[in-house]
């Protein structure tokens, strides 16, 4: 596993970590259908074989119970790096501080190592939540302050706010065909302003991994997603196609070069899920080598075809 410390903070985590949107989350995910508790326990211990020093989780993934999960199954004296996140959508700010306690109590722990802001809420004052985020810093109650779908100039709003921290991450989805963090100038602002990308859905719920194309049909909420109609996916094949070409000259899975491709900037670290041990191998397959510059510009043609004009 290769190790990446995580912006301006002493964290050091895990290039790939491990993300659990899935974990409790039954309409979505299918868990507690497909997989169960003792399915996440084994992702887990995979993980940790692995090197997998990073887990992200949040409150509102499984009303909580992704939390729950981590705190039963977890060992807190590992080293581990956990980091949750607080959905603003609430009457005031001020909720944070109930909403910590509970994340403190699910998860068995006295410190969350990195707490973000899930979304922006224009309704709330974000900087009464920045201070009010920097307040529990002071009490002890986390070490680090993160933000989760931010763009530029929320993320300079939010640093604005604090009086002694640092904004040390911004989560956000990116991935080969999620380029929305480029194109607005947040990867390249995160990058000179020592801010860590965290890219969540890193493979894009799957379609990255070569698993569905034209003629395999996406299960659960998936098969609602535009992206997985049949019409996309014949558009997506090309892409694909190369994906698979170039994973092939590595001894490579799709999976593992389209994470190689967003790994390859040192300020990104990945979160994707898992719903298997065997998912988490794989992911750990996409570091430690590297594609090359021509592979790449491959990527990035196919990419642009499928996409279209900027």
């Amino acid at each position: 596993m290769e190790y990446r410390r995580l912006g301006k903070s002493d964290l050091v985590v895990s290039a790939i970590g491990l993300g659990t949107w899935q974990w409790g989350s039954g309409t979505y995910w299918g868990y507690g259908k497909r997989y169960g508790r003792d399915d996440v326990i084994k992702i887990w211990d995979e993980a940790v074989k692995q090197g997998i020093n990073f887990i992200d989780t949040a409150e509102l993934y499984g009303r909580g119970m992704s939390e729950q999960m981590i705190g039963e199954i977890v060992p807190k004296d590992k080293g581990t790096v956990i980091a949750s996140k607080y959905w603003p959508f609430k009457p005031s700010s001020d909720f944070v501080f109930r909403s910590v306690e509970k994340s403190l109590r699910r998860l068995k722990v006295d410190l969350i190592d990195l707490y973000q802001v899930h979304y922006p809420n224009p309704t709330n004052s974000l900087t009464k939540l920045m201070r009010n985020l920097e307040r529990l810093v002071k009490d002890g109650k986390i070490r680090y302050i993160g933000l989760s779908n931010f763009g530029v100039k929320g993320i300079e709003e939010a640093q604005t706010a604090l009086s002694f921290s640092d904004v040390v991450s911004d989560q956000v989805h990116y991935n080969l065909l999620a380029r929305k963090p480029e194109s607005d100038g947040t990867i390249e602002y995160c990058r000179k302003n020592n801010i860590a990308i965290i890219a969540w859905s890193p493979l894009e719920q799957g379609l990255l991994t070569g698993k569905y194309g034209p003629g395999v049909k996406a299960s659960g909420i998936r098969r609602l997603r535009p992206a997985f109609s049949k019409r996309n996916l014949r558009k997506l094949k090309p892409l694909l196609d190369e994906l698979e070409a170039v994973s092939v000259r590595h001894a490579k899975t799709p999976a593992q070069s389209a994470l190689n491709w967003l790994l390859r900037n040192d300020n990104v670290v990945a979160i994707p899920g898992a719903s298997n041990p065997k998912q988490v191998e794989d992911n750990c397959g996409g570091i430690r080598w590297t594609l090359m510059e021509e592979e790449i510009q491959r990527l990035e043609n196919a990419c642009r075809v499928y996409l279209g004009p900027a």
